[in-house]
């Protein structure tokens, strides 16, 4: 019996592990009294664990995207922070099992005990959350948010195929009985996994610099063409009326020379007066 509650109460953490490093990823739009009540809603699943194992996952997934888009999460990081979450939760636990194992020759899956398994759940945790703090830093801090809004599909699809492998993996792990390699491999495939991500995701950036630096030059091309096309104007009506003022001092000379005060007047109202009404004000 306390074996059972043992096993609960590390299922729990584990799911809070997972909601903080989801939140974390999502930009820490969750309030800590929604983080607890998400990560109580999220406990239900456990009990359904020895009927329908891993695809519990899925409800929990389902449940954390609800709450981080009601929180005010856009759609992309409502699905990519939970995906991205138990994949990081996933390399954490390989990742202090390899060490553990290579450095102190120490194997949990040879002493399958309840209790040794939530012993290892605060440097699991505390793995992921680094984890989680780097992946966190790249998204915002190295801006790379406008690849998750720009690709938001692909990257979801991503996230999604790589669960499915990751939990594969883990499934058949089960299957052959755990043998001492299969850490190290394991977590050479999860690891490989997370770094083809990454790539992607720099990939996806450069495209996105390169489509942005394109369209800059583009909207300043056709602004300096419009400035041209301007100066061009403003020339060619600077030549106009030079050539005009030349007509004007040429006709108002002569009609000064002859002394004859009724053609100037009248050149006055017929040629002068008129350029005045049909300058703008």
């Amino acid at each position: 019996m306390g074996s059972i509650i043992i096993f609960f109460i590390g299922g729990v953490l584990q799911l809070l592990g997972i909601t903080v490093v989801a939140n974390l990823l999502a930009n820490r739009i969750l309030s800590a009294k929604t983080i607890l009540f998400a990560t109580l809603f999220m406990s239900l699943g456990i009990i359904f664990l020895n009927s329908i194992q891993y695809f519990t996952i899925i409800y929990t997934t389902a449940v954390l995207v609800f709450f981080l888009k009601r929180r005010g999460g856009t759609w992309i990081i409502s699905f990519v922070a939970p995906m991205l979450s138990f994949i990081v939760i996933v390399i954490a636990d390989y990742l202090v099992s390899w060490m553990v194992g290579e450095g102190l020759g120490f194997y949990l899956h040879d002493y399958n005990n309840v209790y040794l398994n939530f012993v290892f759940l605060i440097p699991n945790f505390v793995c992921a959350y680094l984890i989680g703090a780097l992946i966190y830093w790249i998204l915002y801090k190295r801006n790379f948010q406008g690849v998750l809004n720009r690709n938001g599909f692909v990257i979801v699809a991503l996230m999604a195929m790589t669960m499915a492998i990751t939990y594969l993996f883990i499934y058949l792990e089960g299957a052959l009985g755990f043998p001492k390699g299969l850490t190290t491999i394991y977590l050479i495939l999860f690891v490989t996994f997370f770094i083809t991500i990454s790539i992607v995701f720099l990939i996806m950036d450069r495209i996105r610099k390169e489509r942005d630096k394109h369209q800059k030059q583009a909207t300043e091309l056709a602004q300096l063409r419009d400035y041209t096309e301007r100066l061009e104007k403003l020339y060619t009506n600077m030549n106009s009326f030079r050539h005009d003022y030349i007509n004007i001092l040429a006709s108002l000379h002569g009609y000064i020379v002859q002394g004859d005060r009724a053609l100037l007047d009248a050149y006055f109202e017929e040629a002068i007066k008129p350029l005045k009404q049909d300058t703008p004000k």
